[in-house]
């Protein structure tokens, strides 16, 4: 379905009877032509005996396991019956069963850049991100989106801290409620604030979006984190809408809007490619009365509610500049065929993930679809959507694994499934990747076994566009190679896939760094093992021979680590970062948060790269003091493999500010540096680091 900016279209499309019509049309084209050729044939005089005809070949069933929802009876029962079966569960654990989640489960190609200015980290080179910081080095513009006023939690150990379901209702930092948009001069290191977009108080900017003179702001009015039970709760998606505006900055003094869109959705994630902006939402219908925990007498008021509901409660609802219209019909959705060999054992969940295509260029919502499931997360490869979900029985889990066209018309091209769970939030979208045809992903499962609590699995699948299915190609551990991924009782850490490598951190006392190798798709395998002291969470290669790790060490310091994988993998040398200046502790977001890493190619031989860090300190004059710094490095001889090597080249320091400064990002342009604390700017030249302007 396509929707522009304008409300008559809106209402005017109905794709279930357009289909019908083109549908009808196609069988009166065919019964014509059909006609046509049975006259022409009695007319004829040939008396030969016409060749039997052949047997048609079977036609492949191409129905895949998704397939569109057949209208608005069948959407509003599987939403009746979504909604009954919440509630039941629901009721059960009010009378006392144990029916609550494991909480044992973990916490739900290269993008450097050789140009003269960094942009956002990305997992992939030609998909954009969504970022509170972005930066338009061909106009000189950083643009900063205020804080939340939620950014309270981290994940350390993958052990989950004060995330819990009443964060939901920390309203939205008191600081004034604007984008700030900050000139640059990298010839000085230069920062100055050249103009505002005031924002609306009710919503909170999930990320911004750079478009030639274009700015994108996406904004949501809940924000429910990225882990836990309450990120699974049906309740929580209830009222949350989701808001993308596009702002003319021809003229970065006065900003002028061009496009506001605002749907009933919360906000889960999007991606950019080129002119086209992809959300993905939750949306779970609002019934007014409807008890999510009920007693006996409130279940009956339930099933009344229920058999009262109508299309239009159920549908989400958009506006766009003011004009309120549908943002779908019913069939736009898609559902699990039942009959499939593939089918979850549970379907119909009440929440339905929202997938809407932008076109920012011509201002206009170009299609939007809906799986009617939820999904645990999201990895948007060079060319599709991949939207993951996880099935847990007694007897194990599988991820299953939905793909779209990453197109204006979001086309659905197939499913798989792999045994284990995947869970996508966070860096942790770094265990999925695709790669010439092929989608490979690293899941764990959680076992009964206190000697060894966790296996983790590599699985490739190939798509099939005749059966529209992900088929399973090979899996690692196997028969041919059963050497576990990671010792027993160990953790996945990083992850990072690159070409047909890759690599992969576990750890519970001590860090093997795996190496696989995936040049034979259907036979990969463990090409080397490297032991070392600590862990990383964060790889990054740097070229085919050189990978870099980012986590902690033996002490629980940040440490920054260089390895050597062009063959059996080695380590050319690590640092702790803090431990010379008397740190007791430290934490760097990049860890957690690759949108906090800076890196650039800078030249055949050296790249510069940059990494936050908050240290605390404790002595006897001062008391307890705690800095944010961002360490400035350079990578040298990384076309000698056997020679490279970090350099420190200095810091930019800032005094601490708690929680509410937590937020680190940085650019490199030319040869000066800008480094993004909370909302605040400071600035320093390469080679003068201790020079340093802010804040701004």
């Amino acid at each position: 379905m396509k929707i522009i900016n304008s409300l008559p279209l809106i209402t005017s499309l109905k794709p279930s009877l357009m289909a019908t019509a083109i549908i009808f049309s196609m069988l009166l084209l065919s019964a014509c032509e059909g006609g046509s050729s049975s006259s022409s044939s009695n007319t004829s005089t040939l008396t030969l005996e016409p060749e039997p005809e052949p047997e048609p070949e079977p036609e492949p069933d191409a129905s895949g396991l998704l397939i569109p929802v057949d209208g608005d009876a069948e959407l509003l029962s599987n939403v009746k019956s979504g909604m009954d079966q919440t509630a039941s569960v629901n009721r059960e654990r009010f009378d006392g069963d144990v029916l609550f989640l494991d909480e044992s489960a973990p916490i739900a190609t290269d993008t450097s850049s050789d140009s003269s200015f960094t942009t956002t980290y990305t997992l992939e080179a030609s998909i954009d991100e969504h970022d509170f910081v972005k930066y338009d080095g061909d106009s000189n513009h950083l643009f900063i989106a205020p804080s939340r006023g939620m950014d309270c939690c981290f994940i350390v150990d993958d052990i989950q801290l004060a995330v819990e379901d009443e964060i939901a209702l920390i309203p939205p930092s008191s600081e004034d409620r604007s984008i700030r948009i900050v000139a640059t001069d990298p010839d000085t290191a230069g920062a100055t604030e050249v103009g505002s977009i005031e924002l609306d108080d009710n919503l909170t900017v999930e990320g911004l979006y750079t478009n030639d003179s274009q700015l994108v702001s996406i904004s949501s009015s809940g924000w429910w984190g990225s882990y836990g039970d309450g990120f699974a709760r049906v309740s929580n998606w209830q009222g949350q809408t989701t808001a993308l505006n596009v702002y003319d900055i021809t003229d970065v003094s006065a900003p002028t809007t061009q496009l506001e869109i605002e749907l009933q959705g919360g906000f889960v994630d999007s991606r950019k490619k080129g002119d086209m902006v992809y959300l993905i939402a939750r949306h779970t219908p609002n019934i007014e009365g409807f008890v999510y925990y009920p007693s006996a007498e409130q279940a009956v008021e339930n099933e009344r509610l229920l058999s009262e509901l109508a299309i239009d409660d159920v549908l989400p609802k958009v506006t766009i500049n003011g004009a309120e219209g549908s943002l779908l019909a019913a069939n736009d959705c898609d559902i699990a065929n039942p009959e499939h060999s593939l089918s979850p054992a549970a379907i119909a969940y009440p929440t339905m993930t929202l997938m809407i295509a932008i076109n920012i260029a011509e201002q206009s919502i170009t299609h939007t679809g809906c799986y009617f499931e939820r999904a645990d997360g999201i990895y948007v490869s060079e060319s599709a959507i991949y939207l993951t979900q996880v099935e847990s029985s007694v007897t194990g889990s599988r991820t299953f694994v939905h793909r779209y066209a990453l197109s204006e018309n979001l086309d659905y091209l197939g499913s798989g499934v792999a045994d284990g769970s995947l869970y996508l939030h966070g860096n942790k979208d770094f265990r999925i990747n695709e790669h010439e045809g092929y989608l490979r992903l690293v899941t764990t499962e959680f076992t009964n076994d206190s000697s060894d609590r966790v296996d983790h699995k590599l699985s490739i699948l190939a798509l099939n566009p005749d059966s529209l299915t992900l088929d399973l190609v090979a899996t690692l551990p196997n028969d041919q190679h059963p050497e576990a991924i990671g010792k027993p009782n160990e953790d996945l850490y990083g992850v990072r896939f690159f070409g047909d490598k890759l690599y992969l951190v576990t750890f519970e006392r001590i860090d093997p760094l795996y190496v696989l190798d995936l040049s034979n798709p259907a036979d990969p395998l463990i090409a080397g093992e490297l032991t070392v002291t600590g862990f990383s969470d964060f790889l990054h290669p740097v070229n085919n021979e050189l990978l870099m790790g980012l986590g902690q060490d033996e002490d629980g310091l940040v440490k920054l680590e260089l390895f050597n994988v062009a063959g059996v993998p080695y380590s050319l040398g690590s640092m702790s970062l803090g431990k010379s200046e008397g740190a007791q502790s430290s934490y760097s977001e990049a860890r957690y948060n690759r949108h906090a890493f800076t890196y650039q190619v800078f030249s055949e031989s050296t790249d510069r790269f940059l990494v936050p860090v908050d240290l605390s300190f404790a002595d006897e004059e001062s008391g307890y003091r705690q800095e944010d710094r961002l360490y400035m490095f350079e990578l040298n001889d990384k076309n000698l493999p056997q020679m490279a090597s970090f350099q420190s080249i200095g810091q930019i320091v800032v005094e601490g500010e708690g929680w509410q400064a937590s937020r680190h990002r940085s650019v490199i342009h030319e040869d000066a540096v800008y480094y993004v604390n909370g909302t605040s700017v400071w600035s320093a030249l390469w080679a003068l680091p201790e020079i340093q302007n802010g804040p701004l």
